[in-house]
């Protein structure tokens, strides 16, 4: 095999570990939630570090082997479109982070129906809750039972997934 070749065989597998890399994390968020660095507020991320490792490689491939460049050249090709890449994702990063949405919306007074009775008071049910033209569903307890379809309104939060509601006349 020859220089040129191992620099293709070493680009295309930096491209691929990278790339994959960036996969397994986009689609079982959190695998790599030990392993995450989020330096800088997230701009030095493990999803920048990967995207950026697989364009240095996708990019130095196609380097030596489209325009026929050394290997040295097209690391250096690649090496300028990874940190690129590591620097406008961990931006994108930081930008979004630094905004502030609204993650938690007030549930109290949003109405809906049981879906899941419970069949004493104290016992856990199941709602539907409209809130802001969308419909979540909710662990309910009242203090009293509570029949399947029956309308309900929200009184309190008890925690992030249940709520404390009592029926509608």
């Amino acid at each position: 095999m020859t220089v040129h070749g191992i620099g293709v065989t070493v680009f295309v597998v930096l491209a691929v570990v990278g790339f994959v890399v960036c996969l397994v994390s986009f689609v079982f968020d959190g695998v790599f939630e030990a392993f995450e660095l989020d330096i800088a507020g997230g701009f030095l991320s493990l999803t920048s570090l990967s995207g950026g490792l697989a364009l240095f490689g996708l990019a130095a491939t196609l380097a030596q082997t489209s325009f026929g460049w050394t290997t040295s050249q097209a690391a250096g090709f690649g090496a300028g479109v990874g940190i690129a890449t590591v620097a406008g994702v961990g931006g994108l990063v930081r930008t979004l982070r630094r905004e502030d949405p609204e993650t938690h919306v007030s549930i109290l007074g949003a109405r809906g129906y049981v879906t899941t009775p419970a069949t004493r008071p104290g016992a856990f049910g199941e709602v539907n809750l409209r809130l802001r033209g969308t419909t979540v569903k909710r662990s309910a307890v009242s203090d009293v039972t509570l029949a399947r379809g029956a309308e309900v309104e929200v009184v309190a939060e008890v925690s992030a997934t249940a709520v404390q509601v009592k029926p509608l006349p």
